[in-house]
């Protein structure tokens, strides 16, 4: 996903999508977040599904354990 296709979500998505991104980085550090991760975020920014927001760790294990969950789905 390119900087211009962020830039042309609505505000909303782009939010949750940040949201979720930033999850991902602070789980496997920015360097590390795959496109396949980026991916994932955009989808899960699109569905109106919420995350856990009393805690950055409960964050950051939920969005975790539904990438493990997305991985073993694609295999």
């Amino acid at each position: 996903m390119n900087p211009n296709t962020i830039r042309a979500m609505e505000p909303h998505t782009r939010m949750r999508f940040h949201f979720a991104w930033s999850s991902f980085s602070r789980i496997y550090g920015v360097d590390h977040v795959s496109t396949d991760m980026v991916d994932f975020c955009y989808e899960w920014a699109l569905q109106g599904e919420v995350a856990p927001l009393d805690c950055l760790n409960h964050t950051d294990r939920y969005f975790r354990e539904l990438w493990k969950k997305q991985l073993n789905d694609w295999n």
